[in-house]
């Protein structure tokens, strides 16, 4: 029954036949992201009169490029379901729904955090290095430690329960557009923003007439009430719970849309 539901060697065979079908696909990715993250450095330190980037602008960039390409790349898992026809042939594909799902998982988001920071780093330095054939300036290397160096602010009490819901909430950006792209076929990632914007706003809005009227902003809490965190560490670890509820959440509906498109 057990290999009927996951064989590695059936995964492995599925591995193959993707990077066989997109190698080129893949390269070229790759290619452009480079060369657009070698282009905007370059671009921000021309504006900087040619002084070469430190380790601030590193973590900035850092973050700010693997948040937008990532979503890119996210928020368009399940490339086969964007028409009638490639959805019967991936449909068709001799793999099991959680081998799928578990591959779709782990190339859209597991090798995408691993792949686009070690990309940049490479690009962040070797642009450094050119610059400096250019310029008085000295360019000091970034070491690849720097990729899982993670500094916490000053004060907080609580690391344990930050750190979870740091990595909560960052999981949940990209997990997210994936449910959002099992879910539509056309335009997945806008829609997914625009879906995730209004479920905002209606929220935030509902919260707010029901709080005024009720003056829940004058309430003040004894910090024992889980559902009303009033302090630093139950904050933090009410927001990390709820992020991991929805990160669990969030994947059960990406899957049980796959198997419901299966059916």
């Amino acid at each position: 029954m057990s290999n009927n539901i996951f064989n590695s060697r059936r995964f492995m065979l599925l591995c193959r036949q993707h990077f066989v079908h997109n190698n080129k696909l893949l390269g070229f990715s790759a290619g452009a992201y480079v060369g657009v993250v070698f282009i905007l450095l370059s671009f921000v330190q021309a504006t900087e009169e040619l002084r070469p980037h430190d380790l601030d602008n590193f973590r900035g960039f850092l973050i700010g490029f693997v948040i937008v390409f990532g979503l890119l790349y996210v928020g368009y898992s399940f490339p086969g379901f964007r028409a009638k026809e490639s959805t019967m042939n991936y449909l068709l594909v001799p793999a099991s729904l959680m081998e799928k799902f578990v591959f779709e998982l782990a190339t859209r988001i597991g090798v995408m955090l691993l792949a686009l920071p070690l990309l940049f780093w490479i690009t962040f330095n070797l642009q450094g290095y050119f610059f400096t054939l250019f310029t008085e300036y000295s360019f000091d290397a970034i070491g690849i430690q720097q990729l899982v160096t993670v500094e916490m602010p000053n004060g907080i009490d609580s690391v344990g329960w930050f750190g979870v819901m740091i990595t909560g909430l960052g999981l949940l950006l990209f997990v997210v557009p994936f449910t959002g792209a099992a879910m539509f076929s056309k335009q997945p990632l806008i829609k997914t923003l625009f879906s995730v914007a209004v479920i905002i706003i209606f929220y935030s809005t509902v919260i707010y007439v029901m709080a005024e009227p009720l003056g829940l902003n004058r309430y003040h809490s004894d910090g024992s009430m889980w559902l009303v965190p009033t302090e630093e560490h139950s904050a933090f670890r009410f927001f990390a719970i709820a992020a991991i509820i929805a990160n669990a959440v969030m994947l059960f509906v990406a899957y049980r849309k796959l198997k419901e498109r299966e059916a």
